[in-house]
């Protein structure tokens, strides 16, 4: 599998805080059998203490150990970034990381209970500077909720949409659960990531049983789109 929503670096958001913190989410997703994760902090924290150069560090300090623990498993930089005025800009200028340096990038809306007309210009900025878009979590947000065609149409505008494994097992809710089969059911969702921030608890990282839920209810070739094929062409920028 791959994960390309993960908060595992340290120190950087409201992930773990240490860095033996980070090691053991690495352990633990390479036991679920994910060999390919995007490390993903948040870019306000980011940019806001100028950490972009931790991400790098970090990353190549947690590449280093997956090669001398033996695990199969390699870590990608990204970053989860909020939609903003500021955002594109950013992005072109390299200071928001998108998804392994490729044309995709992993945008996270605003919590609000309605859209207003800078979200849609904002998305549309970004494809028209060659940026795709990867909405993270829409099934957790009340303005999505509040607007169910709005998924479709974003879709239909050339947006992807990746849901969290923990809203599918009941995490976050029955509301969210039922609302992310929903979009299951109707064939809107493009990826399953975990959005993991912890070693234990409520966003620990849970990736191999939403694996196996949607195995069970969608079948083989449905899993390996979501947990596997699309995610690769989104890493690879294909």
């Amino acid at each position: 599998m791959i994960d390309l929503h993960n908060h595992l670096l340290a120190g950087l958001d409201d992930g773990p805080g240490t860095f033996d913190e980070s090691k053991m989410i690495l352990d633990k997703s390479s036991k679920q059998g994910i060999t390919k994760l995007l490390a993903t902090p948040h870019k306000k924290d980011v940019l806001e203490l100028d950490l972009s150069e931790m991400i790098l560090s970090q990353v190549q300090l947690l590449n280093q150990y997956a090669i001398q623990s033996e695990l199969n498993i390699q870590v990608f930089i990204g970053m989860e970034n909020h939609l903003d005025k500021y955002l594109c800009e950013q992005a072109t200028n390299g200071l928001a990381f998108t998804i392994n340096y490729g044309p995709y990038i992993l945008v996270e809306p605003p919590y609000v209970d309605s859209f207003d007309a800078d979200f849609y210009s904002q998305l549309n900025e970004l494809q028209s500077n060659g940026l795709l878009p990867l909405i993270a979590h829409p099934e957790r947000m009340k303005g999505f909720e509040n607007n169910p065609n709005l998924i479709e149409n974003l879709k239909n505008s050339g947006n992807f949409t990746q849901i969290t494994s923990g809203s599918i097992l009941g995490k976050f809710g029955s509301t969210v659960e039922n609302f992310s089969k929903n979009l299951l059911d109707l064939g809107l969702v493009d990826v399953i990531s975990s959005d993991t921030h912890m070693i234990k608890g409520k966003r620990e990282q849970d990736l191999l049983d939403a694996y196996t839920l949607i195995l069970k209810e969608y079948g083989e070739d449905f899993a390996e789109n979501v947990f596997r094929k699309t995610p690769e062409m989104f890493l690879l920028g294909t």
